[in-house]
Order: structure tokens, then sequence, then C-alpha cells
């Protein structure tokens, strides 16, 4: 009986050493690591086997998807860096217009647009604040008791 239960507490000992081991790997100075953004390409290769998945597409199909997808994808990458060098510019001429305490005020104006990220980073904040409340409505933290 001892022996048992010797064995029940090295086999525990084992489980939960091996479940911080795997946490700590994500963690670098305590914080978790963002990861890498796919590729153009990942992100093509992704959603084209899905809808080969979802849609039963056959070989020839999912090459002429993929080239679409690839497309798309592309295209969408090139418009958000162009509106992020538009957003950067229009920051450095407003900068040079207003005084320091109403460059940070319309810069606190400029924060996460209504609806933005409305999905992980909101369960996130509800998660860290009970009071949260979104920019268009409060947060729902019943939905949160799944």
């Amino acid at each position: 009986m001892k022996q048992r239960i010797i064995a029940v507490a090295a086999a525990l000992c084992l489980l939960a050493g091996s479940a911080v081991s795997a946490q700590n790997n994500n963690l670098k100075n305590g914080r978790m690591q963002p990861k890498e953004r796919p590729t153009v390409e990942q992100m093509a290769q992704r959603q084209t086997e899905r809808m080969t998945r979802e849609l039963g597409l056959d070989e020839a199909q999912a090459k002429q998807v993929y080239a679409l997808n690839l497309k798309r994808i592309q295209r969408m990458e090139a418009m958000h860096t162009e509106m992020r060098k538009n957003r950067q510019a229009e920051a450095e001429q407003m900068k040079s217009l207003l005084t320091t305490d109403q460059f940070v005020k319309w810069s606190q104006m400029q924060g996460p647009m209504p609806g933005a990220h409305r999905g992980k980073m909101q369960k996130e904040c509800c998660k860290q604040n009970k009071d949260c409340k979104s920019a268009d409505r409060p947060c729902d933290n019943s939905q949160r008791a799944r």
C-alpha cells in the first residue's frame, strides 16, 4: 500500500514538473513571447487547405484557389503597409502642428477603432478587468462562464 502511494506521488510530481517546464518554454523574462506572424505564402496555403477540406476541391482547383488566395493576401498586405505609412505621416504632421498636450490627446483619440480586435483581445480585457467597458458597449462578463 505504501509503495502505491509513493508511486502515485512520484507520478504526480513528474507530471507537475513537466507541465511547468512546458509553460516556461514560452516565457522569456516572465512574459509570453508573441508568435511569429506567418508569411503571406503560409497564410494562403492554410486558407487553401481549409477550403480544399471544406469544399472538397480537387488538385487543379486547389492550385488555382491558392493562386487567388495568394494574390488577395498580397494586395491586403500592401494596403495594410500603405495605411501604416499614411498614419505615421499624419502623426508626424500633427506632431508639428499641435502642442505636446494636444498631441497626446490626439494620440489617445486615435486609439483602437470601435469593433477592432473585438475577439480574443476583448476577452482578455474582461478577464483582467471585471469593470471593463469597450468603446461602444460594456463587456458581457456573463459569456465568460462557459
